[in-house]
Formats: C-alpha cells, sequence, structure tokens
C-alpha cells in the first residue's frame, strides 16, 4: 500500500510497486533496443549490397528473373496477400516478415493492389458521387468518353474529368 512518501506517479501493478525510475528505465531498455535493431538493420543492409555487388552479371539476372517471377505470381495473377506472398509463393517462414517490411515489400505490395485498382477504374461507364442523402450526383458515359483523375492540393483534394480527350493518355 502507499504511503505519503511515495511518488504520486507510482501505482501498483499486479501487487508490485512499479514507480517512476522503474517505467523510464524501461523506456531507456526499449530506446537500446531499437537502436541495437536499427544497427543491426544497417550491418544487414551493407552486407546485403556486398552481396548483390559480388555477384556476376549472370547471377544478379538470375536472381532478379526469380524474385520478379514470384512477385508477377503473388500479386498479379493471384491476387494474394501480403502474407500469402511469403510464405506460399516465396516459401519463406515467418521471420521474413519483418525483413519484408524493411526491404520495402509490404509498400511495394500495397502499391500494386492500389495500381491493379487504378488499372480496374479505367474501363467505368458510370461515375456516381453518394453522400448522407444517396446518389447526389449520376453520370453515364458515353462511348469515347473516359474518366481522369488527379489529387490536388497536398493530395486533398481528388479531382474527377470526364472527357473525350485526355482520358486515354493514361492507357
Amino acid at each position: 500500500m502507499k504511503n505519503k512518501n511515495e511518488d504520486p506517479l507510482d501505482v501498483y501493478n499486479d501487487e508490485r510497486l512499479v514507480t517512476k525510475r522503474d517505467k523510464e528505465a524501461a523506456l531507456d531498455k526499449l530506446a537500446e533496443l531499437s537502436q541495437e535493431m536499427e544497427k543491426m538493420r544497417n550491418e544487414y543492409e551493407a552486407e546485403n549490397d556486398a552481396w548483390w555487388n559480388g555477384l556476376s552479371e549472370k547471377e544478379r539476372e538470375d536472381a532478379f528473373y526469380a524474385v520478379v517471377k514470384r512477385i508477377y505470381k503473388a500479386e498479379l495473377q493471384d491476387k494474394g496477400t501480403y502474407r500469402y506472398a511469403l510464405y506460399d509463393v516465396f516459401g519463406f517462414d515467418p521471420g521474413m516478415y519483418g525483413r519484408g517490411m524493411d526491404c520495402g515489400y509490404m509498400a511495394l505490395h500495397n502499391a500494386i493492389f492500389d495500381g491493379e485498382e487504378l488499372v480496374s477504374m479505367k474501363g467505368v461507364n458510370r461515375f456516381e458521387v453518394i453522400d448522407e442523402k444517396g446518389r447526389s450526383y449520376v453520370k453515364y458515359l458515353d462511348k469515347d468518353e473516359g474518366i481522369k483523375y488527379s489529387l490536388q492540393d497536398d493530395n486533398r483534394t481528388l479531382k474527377v474529368f470526364i472527357d473525350k480527350l485526355h482520358w486515354k493518355e493514361d492507357l
């Protein structure tokens, strides 16, 4: 039980007094762990770059082909999840999950998914704006019309252009 000499920030947790110093020590250890992980990640990056640079042209081409072939299968053919790609297509164990994030594969996976959805939107023939009142605006496109999208104002504004000329530029 607390007495009047204890720090008011001290709390009981599972019948054990957790002091402000305990919390600060834990946060310091967490910061040290984070720095050590960053150091290890940087060392791995350097080792990986050295490995890549030590490969022959043919070995780099083969590695590139093998990786892209698997990304293509997981992302575009099978339209799988990040885990599906890592575990089922590449055959990695769960330990690769974080490393896939570190090298940017999860971001790439998400960008491919979003990009595929955007490509699919190029074939729309009806545009609707729906709000709390229901369908506020509906436009059925003519055969020679298309939609072009633009993000503006620091990606806070979506503009949609329906026209007969410029929408084909991105196809």
